[in-house]
């Protein structure tokens, strides 16, 4: 895909890390010492130009990009240039939202919002509330990505996938996808016998992950 990102700080630099290895990415930014660093630190196409001008999208192929991404903390700055991204037809335009009062403003733009500071307090409380579990990401329909570690005397030492999953005390909206373990890489065979600081990656209703927390809790 061919991704726009307007704004060069610690969220689009992570945005580029993660996405320019498998997409063709671009980067805007006003501040010149901030695009000489991210040219000199990736591979991305970088534009020295402030993001919310016409001339700066245009140079950035903004009619050719698939998805535009704003990550200003700048709420009104982020509104110009998603209403840009829509004036020339980008059909995926996401922004960075700090002050929830604009929800409303971006969804009559049709931009999708993505919540800056409900994301960090939402992987707080997860850390909190669920500790036998780390969220490697959520999936439509109130769905989530989980990873939970065999401890040492852990009593699913030696059992099957298949066995684990049909333990009566297992939430039966949540199965074991993959196992990853130390030595080997990640399998998908279900009849494999777990061993201790294996890794199970599980896919499941977040409404059922405070089970799942205590089902690792009391392994």
């Amino acid at each position: 895909m061919y991704v726009v990102i307007a704004g060069i700080n610690t969220l689009s630099r992570r945005l580029v890390g993660r996405l320019e290895d498998r997409h063709d990415v671009v980067i805007i930014d006003e501040d010149e010492d901030r695009c000489k660093r991210m040219y000199s630190s990736s591979g991305a196409t970088v534009i020295n130009k402030s993001p919310s001008t016409l001339s700066a999208l245009e140079d950035a192929g903004i009619t050719e990009a698939d998805v535009l991404i704003s990550t200003s903390k700048d709420d009104n700055e982020n509104m110009v240039i998603c209403s840009l991204g829509k004036k020339y037809g980008v059909p995926k335009v996401v922004s960075r939202v700090e002050d929830e009062e604009y929800y409303d403003a971006f969804q009559v733009i049709g931009a999708e919002t993505i919540g800056h500071t409900d994301l960090l307090i939402s992987e707080f409380l997860s850390t909190v509330e669920h500790p036998y579990l780390v969220k490697l990401a959520n999936l439509e329909n109130d769905r989530e990505v989980l990873k939970a570690l065999i401890k040492e005397d852990s009593n699913l030492i030696g059992s099957t996938v298949t066995e684990i999953q049909e333990d009566g005390s297992f939430p039966d909206r949540f199965k074991v996808v993959a196992v990853v373990q130390p030595d080997k890489v990640l399998t998908g065979d279900l009849n494999i016998r777990i061993d201790e600081e294996d890794q199970l990656l599980l896919v499941g209703s977040a409404e059922q992950k405070q089970e799942l927390d205590n089902f690792f809790q009391g392994q």
